[in-house]
Order: structure tokens, then sequence, then C-alpha cells
């Protein structure tokens, strides 16, 4: 009994600790951006992304630009997609701009491939919860989430199929992403 109650309040301690000790090991006092800069040269993505989110609400617009490129490197289009254009908002023309600009502009080719891949995907997935193949339907509709996640229409469909294929616990689970992507 006495070691459970030293884990919870080493447990405890720790998440006491966490907090701040994110912003500890020297960077605590130093500016945030360039903080986040640090983490971005040592390829340690997640701890610069907390510093440059940091930065952001210091109103350092560079750092869109640099969780731009993070977000595009961890295949993550959409928010890459977001930074690079508030970063073309807010910041002022030169060589980040123009690369960001750039980067934006073969983000949405992208984008709008992989929407016309999901939408016929989506069709065909219709078609075949119409004539009650589900299971093949599912699989098409699995297919179309991984071009666009955020289709909530492609996951009520889902949902639809696990509801008539009695698998209920996954159509909740498709039916709150549906709702959540609305």
């Amino acid at each position: 009994m006495r070691s459970v109650a030293r884990i919870a309040t080493a447990l405890l301690i720790l998440g006491l600790l966490t907090p701040s000790s994110v912003f500890s090991g020297g960077d605590k006092d130093k500016d945030p951006y360039d903080a986040g800069e640090k983490y971005y040269e040592q390829k340690d993505y997640g701890r610069a992304l907390q510093y440059y989110r940091k930065a952001l609400s210091t109103n350092d617009v560079r750092a869109h630009y640099r969780m731009g490129l993070i977000y595009e490197t961890q295949g993550k289009d959409r928010d890459a997609l977001k930074h690079y254009r508030r970063y073309q908002e807010l910041g002022r023309p030169g060589a980040d701009w123009n690369d960001a600009s750039a980067r934006a502009g073969r983000i949405e080719e992208r984008l709008r491939a992989e929407t016309t891949r999901s939408e016929a995907l989506f069709e065909r997935g219709k078609a075949l919860y119409g004539e009650g193949k589900y299971r093949e339907a599912e699989g098409i509709f699995l297919e179309a989430i991984r071009e666009d996640e955020t289709n909530p229409d492609i996951h009520f469909y889902l949902g639809e199929v696990y509801m008539q294929l009695g698998e209920y616990g996954k159509a909740e689970a498709e039916f709150r992403k549906a709702k959540e992507y609305y």
C-alpha cells in the first residue's frame, strides 16, 4: 500500500512539473521564436512547435512560416497551408514570404487532386452501399477517408455501413467524426 502511495505522489509531482519543464533547460527566459529555432535546427519538431505557438501569442509572425514547414514535413498539408497563408497575410515580402507562397500553391494543387479522388471514391462507396455491398463499400469509404479525412459525408456513410453490418461501436465513432467535421 505504501508503494502505491509513493508512486501516486511521484506521478503527481511529475504532473505538476511537466508544464514548467517544457520551457526549462535554459530556454525559459529566451525569446520563444529563438528557442523554437534552436529546436527546429535539431529537428525536434514537437518542441519547436511548442515554442512557435508561444511566439504566435507574442505576435511573432515568423513562427507561421516555420510551423508551415514543420507541418508540411509531417504530411499535415491542411495545417501547413493555414500557416503559410497566415504568414502571407501578416508577413513582409521577401525570400521566406515567396517560399511560403510557392509552397501554399503546391499544397493547394495536391489538395485539389486529393479532393477529386476522394469525391470519386465517395460516389463509388455510396453506389456500393445502395447495392447492399456493405463490406465493399466499407473498403472504398476507408480509402476515401485516407484521401480526405475531414469530409464529414464520408464518415457519415461509413457509419451507416457499420450500422448495416451490426458494428455499432464503429458506427458511433464514425458518426462522432462526421459531427466533428460539420
